[in-house]
């Protein structure tokens, strides 16, 4: 969908500001002045202008998009449905509270523009609804539970994850983190590198014959690195959305924390079952 310059820049630098400030450990207060400052600099004409396009593309995609009446000259387009981004979502967000606090003749000063910033950063825009989910079916599950089978699965495991990191071998939110502060475009291609990664990973992890007692923790890491994957690629997304990179540079870090916690569970699975790796073995680090 393309953009209004004057109206999403205030969407994006504001992001862009916040991203800093939370990875900085900024109070919220700091968050709020931010976005409440832009608020206040606003200009209504490209606010409403940015209206207008919003709701052309909510009338082409079938969808209902309430603006106050106020605005006026509602355009219509036509070509390809261009479904919302976070930012997208945000900017809507703000621009509705803008113009019906505008449209009642309230006075947009500090007080106002705070409250209004309170509420935006209240919203959930994250969207994980284009996460791929793996059910049972989708593993190979084996009906045996023998000691040879366990530790087949263990080195199995070790092989998949022992798949070479990309050149430089940089961690994804540090790629991320970095970008947004420099917008140094060339680091982008990193993130495609890693999620490639894991994606070969994922792909391994469904062939591999999968003793009963691990099936549930198996498919809670197949799912955990499909959802690591989704959310390095909206850290990606970042330039053209910076709401989707933000809140998936934040749910990373917790799905991460999850996949931590999944390694645990399986080494008390090997170790419950007697099942200990050496250091020449692929499942090491499962059990260490």
């Amino acid at each position: 969908m393309p953009r209004i310059i004057a109206s999403l820049a205030i969407v994006t630098a504001l992001l862009v500001g916040t991203f800093i400030l939370k990875n900085k450990s900024a109070p919220a207060a700091s968050q709020t002045s931010l976005i409440a400052g832009e608020i206040q600099n606003a200009n209504q004409s490209s606010l409403e202008a940015y209206a207008a396009e919003l709701q052309a593309s909510g009338a082409a995609s079938g969808t209902t998009l309430i603006i106050p009446p106020t605005v006026s000259d509602i355009a219509t387009t036509s070509g390809p449905i261009t479904p919302p981004t976070a930012t997208d979502k945000l900017a809507q967000n703000i621009l509705e509270t803008y113009v019906s606090a505008k449209q009642s003749g309230v006075t947009l000063n500090t007080d106002i523009a705070t409250q209004i910033a309170d509420n935006v950063l209240s919203q959930q825009y994250a969207d994980s609804s284009s996460v791929k989910t793996y059910q049972m079916a989708n593993l190979n599950i084996e009906t045996t539970s023998s000691k040879t089978a366990i530790r087949n699965y263990g080195n199995s495991i070790g092989k998949a994850f022992s798949l070479p990191l990309p050149k430089d071998g940089e961690n994804e939110l540090a790629i991320f983190s970095n970008f947004a502060v420099t917008n140094d475009e060339t680091l982008l291609p990193k993130l495609d590198e890693n999620v490639s990664r894991y994606k070969k990973i994922i792909a391994a992890l469904l062939v591999i014959p999968v003793p009963t007692p691990f099936a549930q923790s198996d498919l809670a890491l197949v799912n955990t690195l499909s959802e690591i994957t989704y959310e390095i690629g909206k850290m990606r997304d970042f330039p053209t959305d910076p709401v989707g990179g933000q809140n998936a540079a934040q749910e990373y870090q917790t799905t991460f924390a999850s996949l931590a916690a999944i390694f645990k569970q399986e080494k008390s699975l090997f170790l419950s079952n007697g099942i200990s790796f050496s250091p020449s073995e692929s499942g090491y680090f499962l059990t260490q």
